[in-house]
């Protein structure tokens, strides 16, 4: 025979946060009565409500400090760390088509690594018309899709010139880095920004061309894609990266990692603009 439950019985207590009078159910071990909450049911509402706003605050907070982490491990320079699509000027030259080829690019970036995503190439034979701010605003939405949780940054921003800088210095004996380990970095990397490639003149051509290479090579075999921008057309990046046609072996990779497609920016200086 199944009895039904007694009612628990009821006592007026003052609430602990508005210290109105309220009726609320009651425990009684060893016979004292005690109330079950020391709440009214708004009261009761209203902290629930704070503790998941809160809740949702500081998981926000620490979101926000794992995406700036990320950031910070992306290199990309402070003047750029903010860089959108909207933020460039409409109408120089090509730059609208540009635009929408960066922010396709950036949008469907994989989520995951090795997935054989196309690279993608930007060049002009003037400056200042926005190639570095189109790769860093891909690598800013790249960081934005990422998941913040992940331990792998998946951006890294650098200049031809540092690499080189970067390579020739572990060559010094008071520094402990090596070639070996920089050139693993940046072909593992899951999408890697070169800036600047011949923006200045190489005195040892050879030393470049070999450096590209491997980096080329590391990316190539990985199937990682690479984002690059120049002040040189084809032709003369492949002079820069292999000096003849019997030495094109890294420009030949790349040529197949843009899917054969080099986009000229015809835009004038931003900088130099009325």
């Amino acid at each position: 025979m199944i009895r039904p439950m007694k009612e628990m019985p009821k006592m007026k207590v003052r609430c602990a946060k508005c210290h109105d009078e309220f009726e609320v159910a009651t425990l009684s071990p060893v016979g004292i009565a005690r109330p079950l909450s020391e709440h009214c049911p708004a009261c009761r509402t209203k902290l629930r409500e704070e503790y998941d706003l809160n809740e949702k605050l500081a998981v926000t907070a620490h979101l926000a400090s794992l995406r700036r982490e990320h950031a910070k491990n992306s290199n990309i320079p402070p003047r750029y760390a903010e860089a959108s699509f909207e933020d460039l000027e409409k109408g120089n030259g090509n730059i609208d088509r540009l635009i929408e080829v960066c922010q396709d690019y950036a949008e469907n970036f994989p989520l995951s690594a090795n997935e054989n995503y196309k690279s993608l190439g930007l060049f002009s034979h003037g400056y200042g018309n926005g190639k570095t701010h189109l790769a860093c605003a891909i690598g800013r939405r790249v960081l934005e899709r990422w998941n913040p949780f992940s331990t792998r940054t998946p951006v890294y921003y650098i200049t031809e010139q540092d690499i080189l800088g970067k390579i020739r210095a572990t060559y010094s004996k008071t520094n402990d880095g090596n070639e070996y380990d920089i050139v693993e970095y940046l072909g593992s990397v899951p999408l890697l920004i070169v800036d600047d490639i011949g923006k200045e003149e190489i005195a040892d051509p050879r030393f470049v061309q070999r450096v590209w290479f491997d980096l080329i090579n590391k990316r190539y075999n990985n199937l990682m894609p690479i984002v690059i921008t120049a002040n040189k057309d084809n032709k003369e990046l492949a002079k820069h990266l292999g000096s003849d046609r019997n030495n094109e072996a890294a420009f030949d990779r790349l040529y197949e990692m843009l899917g054969g497609i080099f986009w000229e920016n015809t835009g004038e200086s931003y900088r130099r603009k009325d």
